[in-house]
């Protein structure tokens, strides 16, 4: 039986299993991140998407409420995949320097598989009018206090909660910048992302040992 939303939208016969809820969900959801990726969320409609995705409105009601809903889940999926790569990076027993390089190339990976999408998110993510403007600084105070805890654990002075809000904007600056620049080179990106990492949460100790090694930066 046809379930009606709020605004008084059938939402459709549901998926029969699991499986084929999953998989509808995660259809909706590539077809919204495509439509994101070229019209932001500003254009991004449920029209769009269930023309991007060969599906009806009523089935697409049935997984979300409306834009705002599908932006949110499309946001906090980006996010977490990134969350959890780089939370990989710092569960590994290794030295600073090298934990900062292993990230740098976590952001520059995950901008290049993103592709489109990662230039709107970043533009959006600086709008104050947009959803990932407030998922962003959400997501940033959970990355903040686990990296803190994390150093604080290893037994390191951990550098201010400031420091790491301005390590990770010089993170997303750097990648956007590499990705919308025409004829970027990905090692002069890397270069220059590290250098500023380094600047902003190592200690003088760490400064010395990654003047020592200029393979860092491509030199």
């Amino acid at each position: 039986m046809a379930v009606n939303t709020p605004s008084g939208r059938s939402r459709g016969r549901p998926a029969r299993t699991p499986e084929q809820h999953e998989q509808m969900r995660a259809r909706i959801l590539a077809a919204a991140g495509a439509v994101y990726a070229k019209h932001g969320q500003r254009g991004t409609t449920v029209a769009r998407i269930v023309k991007k995705a060969h599906l009806s409105r009523p089935t697409f009601y049935v997984f979300f409420d409306g834009t705002d809903d599908v932006i949110t889940a499309l946001v906090n999926h980006t996010q977490s995949q990134l969350n959890g790569r780089l939370y990989a990076v710092i569960a590994e027993p290794a030295d600073l320097i090298t934990q900062i390089v292993a990230a740098v190339d976590v952001y520059l990976d995950t901008t290049e598989e993103m592709g489109d999408a990662a230039r709107v998110f970043h533009i959006e993510a600086h709008d104050p009018a947009s959803s990932a403007h407030r998922l962003r600084q959400e997501n940033e105070e959970v990355m903040v206090e686990m990296l803190r805890g994390r150093i604080i654990e290893s037994g390191r002075p951990a550098p201010s909660s400031e420091a790491f809000r301005m390590l990770f904007g010089t993170l997303q600056a750097g990648s956007y910048r590499y990705l919308s620049t025409p004829g970027s080179d990905r090692r002069e990106a890397r270069a220059a992302m590290l250098r500023a990492a380094v600047a902003l949460v190592g200690t003088p100790e760490d400064w010395r040992q990654a003047a020592e090694r200029p393979d860092l930066f491509g030199q």
